[in-house]
């Protein structure tokens, strides 16, 4: 209020100065108030604009030649994590070095080395220190990934266990043989020579026999749970591929969101910079009378919202780098520079259209065809159901030697031995009633079959979905990045030009600002743009299931 009132006053005296003269003192009086308003706003400027450069990097605020110093570009965005992270090194190296072995044999593995088991050589590798580690680029990633990531290690146990349902469904087939044993004393009335004494029969009886029982006819039920675990061991293992999509897509996608941020930190820092030499520029004017002291204000506010803009692009590969590290399995506190390279080779165009695409993804994709066998694993269960009206044919058999001894009490019959024993039976059994509970049965697996075939046809949809949108995100977004890098060349010089004509005289400071913003907006918009077409390449790729180059190269199969 006190920085505004004098403004206020000094344009309401000017307004009236028809009615009421104002003299030299009066005006004199308002217009030190009037500039020493400004100058207490200049100076608090000034203290919060130093406060902010102490926090940010001083290489960064100091000069233009910091910004193109090659050896900046190419710092660790780990760096200051990296620092903190020596404090506890001790406690958690153990556990690097178990990730480095890892990490180590996936990218040997992917390069084409041969391991063998008595190769000591992962084992022997350097240390894997955080924070001081080599620079990653998107191939040792993903290899890694695939050994560290529990998602690809989940799925593949999982699939284990349906091959051990499988295994247990055909061991049905075959007879279980088993020993058992039993032993018996008895002892009752036997023999009687009189109304009132009876005679004492005391027997004891052991039996070890070996055993087999052995279904000779079930009308399908072996045979459809056999198919059902089949089916579901076979999806299973689809199931994996299409985790081992899934995290190769997540480590690109982010990995290519950690190369955006990178490069919009490095836009923040030259915007900082051209920010600084248009507020030099202006003080430079101040002091020659050719610009006012509102226009240094307001290029002060315009650098300090670089500042702002660049410490927030700062947090932001903070963010990108732990998103990065949870894809690829590693702990959030690791460090993992990767090989940035804003201007890399992009991807090839493609070659074959979008329906072509989509009938690829139909064919090609893992989840469609895991779907399609978890429809056939409940067909399996219905004729399973259907079988289980049928009657059932069974042998069972056993044979060993038994132990006997009996004795009578008051005569002369006594006995022990061993001898054979062997019993086989032939026969079956038919429920014939049960209350229904085999009907209910029979409904619940064709109510399960149809939500299957619901779901197929769900994903089917899905699936060509993803494909329509990947496959015109992506000739958009490369259209846009064309479009983009266009637009900060001509934004740059839009931009030398404003600020040349404005050091000359012939330009306003808001033109000015207004041609810098524009060249702020149009590198962030280049460098996400890049980001966005490579990203959407992946999603292509990942939403019809195919291979890397599959794509590119389908129209030549």
């Amino acid at each position: 209020m006190l920085m505004c009132r004098p403004s206020l006053s000094w344009h309401s005296l000017l307004g009236r100065s028809s009615v009421a003269r104002v003299t030299p003192s009066v005006a004199a009086v308002l217009a030190a108030c009037a500039l020493s308003a400004c100058s207490s706003r200049s100076q608090l400027w000034e203290t919060s604009l130093n406060d902010m450069e102490a926090k940010i990097d001083r290489k960064v605020a100091s000069s233009a030649a910091a910004a193109g110093d090659p050896a900046r570009k190419n710092d660790d965005p780990n760096s200051l994590l990296a620092r903190l992270d020596e404090l506890d090194r001790a406690s958690d190296e153990e556990q690097a070095r178990m990730i480095a072995r890892g990490i180590d044999a996936a990218v040997q593995l992917e390069s084409g080395a041969q391991v063998h088991p008595q190769d000591t050589s992962i084992a022997a590798a350097p240390v894997f220190v955080r924070g001081v580690s080599r620079v990653w680029n998107l191939a040792e990633l993903v290899a890694a990934a695939l050994e560290a990531n529990p998602a690809t290690r989940e799925a593949w146990q999982l699939a284990r266990a349906s091959a051990a349902r499988e295994q247990s469904a055909l061991a049905a087939y075959g007879p279980d043989i088993g020993v058992r044993a039993s032993a018996d004393l008895s002892t009752e009335p036997g023999l009687a020579n009189s109304p009132t004494i009876s005679m004492i029969d005391t027997e004891f009886r052991f039996a070890p026999q070996v055993y087999l029982t052995w279904v000779l006819l079930d009308f399908g039920r072996r045979d459809a749970a056999t198919d059902r675990t089949r089916a579901e061991l076979a999806a299973a293992n689809l199931t994996h591929d299409r985790v081992i999509q899934r995290v190769l897509f997540d480590v690109e996608r982010n990995y290519f969101a950690l190369e955006a941020t990178i490069g919009l930190r490095s836009a923040a820092e030259q915007d900082v910079e051209s920010a600084r030499s248009v507020l030099e520029s202006t003080d430079e004017r101040l002091l020659l009378g050719l610009a006012t002291r509102p226009d240094a204000l307001i290029a002060r506010q315009a650098y300090a919202e670089a500042l702002y803009q660049l410490e927030k692009s700062r947090a932001n590969v903070f963010v990108a780098e732990g998103d990065l590290r949870r894809s690829a399995g590693f702990p959030a506190n690791l460090a993992v520079p990767i090989d940035a390279t804003p201007e890399g080779e992009l991807p090839p165009g493609l070659a074959v259209g979008v329906d072509g695409i989509i009938d690829m993804a139909l064919t090609q994709r893992p989840d469609l065809a895991a779907a399609v066998l978890e429809l056939r694993a409940r067909e399996a269960d219905i004729r399973r159901a259907e079988a289980s009206f049928m009657p059932q044919v069974d042998f069972g058999g056993a044979i060993g030697p038994g132990y006997y001894n009996f004795d009578v009490e008051g005569l002369s019959l006594q006995g022990a031995g061993w001898e054979l024993q062997a019993r086989a039976l032939l026969g079956g059994s038919w429920l014939l009633y049960d209350g229904g509970a085999r009907d209910a049965a029979l409904a619940e697996v064709h109510a399960q079959r149809s939500a299957a075939a619901a779901r197929l046809a769900a994903l089917r949809l899905d699936a060509e979905n993803q494909v329509w949108r990947a496959y015109f995100e992506l000739q958009s977004n490369r259209s846009q990045y064309d479009a983009a890098k266009a637009l900060v060349m001509a934004a740059n010089d839009s931009f030398d030009s404003v600020r040349e004509s404005y050091q000359l005289g012939l330009s306003t400071l808001p033109e000015v600002l207004d041609a810098e913003r524009d060249l702020f907006e149009a590198r962030a918009q280049r460098i996400q743009s890049r980001a966005d077409f490579l990203t959407s390449s992946a999603q292509l790729v990942f939403a019809c299931g195919a291979g890397v180059g599959e794509v590119a190269t389908a129209s030549d199969r």
